[in-house]
């Protein structure tokens, strides 16, 4: 098979249209005219591509059909996934130019042949989550375009114990989602400082013009060990955290990812131990509370008596 960064930069090129001539292409990959050649036969034999050739050069017939190869089942699930957010959408203008764009995808492929790709969108139905978050679209998407766009926004927020929104001026970075909720990281311009503001509790957002002299502030995450709901101390020590999970929940454990930095130690089929690095352990107590008798905290000892103390506290509450 030919070099893989020869195949790729050539099928840059013949997507940017026009014709190449092999010594062209030879000159570009520092490669000789052979080397072209055999990758132009191997894109049509093997991949398909539909390649014109002549005396003036190469160059490509559809490139929509080129670009759709689908060769992968991991891209299968992809498409599923995509045609599953465009319900998102509903039945706007640009939902349905993007569903008609996705099922080209779909019927260009030659690998994957009649699969009746029509009716993509009956081979999954989205269930909402439990607990899930309520997304205001709009006010997300201007958002996403200030973060693209490099903008500053004005915004209006509720902290959670308090009634009253307030506004303040941000520099959007970056948005998370946790536990079925949508974060947004942002440089607070006023207060100084990185903070994250939950999407549920922004009632408005709109950009505001960007000062000559303005300085955009360097991104860091400094939330990559956050648990849940963030913390903001990014100079708080790391807590090796151990849960010890049976029975039904082991099972479950297996089949989740509830952190960046989880580690499964296997000790039986009915019992796991599942491992953490992060600074924040109120929410991880709220966490382990969750799974009842069945998760015991190993470490940290700090963790353990959170435990014990909110469990004397639940006691306390049904004494009388």
């Amino acid at each position: 098979m030919p070099n893989a960064y020869h195949l790729q930069f050539i099928k840059s090129t013949l997507r940017n249209g026009g014709l190449w001539t092999a010594g062209v292409l030879a000159e570009k990959l520092e490669c000789n005219e052979r080397t072209v050649r055999r990758c132009m036969d191997h894109l049509r034999d093997a991949e398909k591509w539909p390649i014109d050739s002549g005396k003036l050069g190469y160059s490509l017939r559809e490139a929509s059909v080129a670009e759709t190869r689908i060769t992968d089942p991991r891209e299968v699930a992809a498409l599923v996934m995509a045609d599953e957010a465009l319900r998102k959408l509903g039945s706007s203008e640009l939902a349905g130019r993007i569903r008609a764009e996705l099922m080209a995808v779909c019927q260009h492929s030659a690998d994957l042949g009649n699969a009746g790709w029509q009716n993509l969108n009956n081979a999954i139905q989205e269930r909402s989550a439990s607990g899930e978050a309520v997304m205001n679209k709009a006010i997300h998407g201007q958002l996403t375009l200030a973060i693209l766009q490099r903008q500053i926004t004005e915004i209006r927020y509720r902290k959670l114990e308090c009634e009253e929104g307030f506004l303040v001026r941000i520099f959007p970075h970056k948005w998370f989602n946790r536990d079925l909720c949508w974060y947004l990281l942002a440089e607070d311009l006023q207060r100084g400082g990185q903070r994250v503001y939950a999407l549920p509790r922004i009632s408005q957002a709109k950009l505001l013009p960007r000062p000559a002299e303005f300085k955009e502030p360097i991104f860091e995450d400094q939330h990559e060990h956050a648990f849940g709901i963030w913390t903001t101390d990014k100079d708080a020590p790391l807590h090796e955290v151990c849960v010890e999970l049976t029975d039904y929940w082991a099972r479950i454990a297996r089949e989740r990812h509830w952190h960046p930095s989880q580690r499964l130690e296997d000790l039986a089929p009915n019992r796991v131990r599942v491992h953490f690095r992060l600074n924040e352990l109120v929410e991880v107590k709220s966490w382990v509370l969750k799974f009842g008798g069945a998760a015991t905290v190993i470490s940290p000892a700090k963790l353990r008596n959170l435990v014990r103390e909110e469990l004397k506290q639940m006691e306390r509450n049904y004494e009388s």
